[in-house]
């Protein structure tokens, strides 16, 4: 629980960071310009568990990952769907 003075600064000061940070890869990711900070969140989740299951089977990435098919069905979950 942050109740110093410094530390709520440096709290609010990571919050607005981070909403910038969140706003500028929306926009930097392919298909994810316009969508929301849950969309952003599902597909880094994504990947992460594809990476994660990948790496338990002992598979590398480049045995399944040809043109990113993976990670695009690992992104079910998504809120704002691709545009076309």
């Amino acid at each position: 629980m942050n109740v110093k003075e410094t530390q709520v600064g440096n709290f609010a000061n990571f919050s607005l960071f981070m909403v910038t940070f969140s706003r500028l890869l929306c926009d930097k990711m392919e298909g994810l310009s316009g969508g929301s900070m849950l969309d952003l969140k599902t597909v880094f989740r994504a990947r992460k568990y594809t990476r994660r299951i990948l790496n338990s089977l002992g598979k590398t990435g480049e045995e399944f990952l040809i043109d990113d098919r993976i990670f695009q069905a690992a992104e079910i979950g998504r809120i704002h769907a691709k545009a076309a």
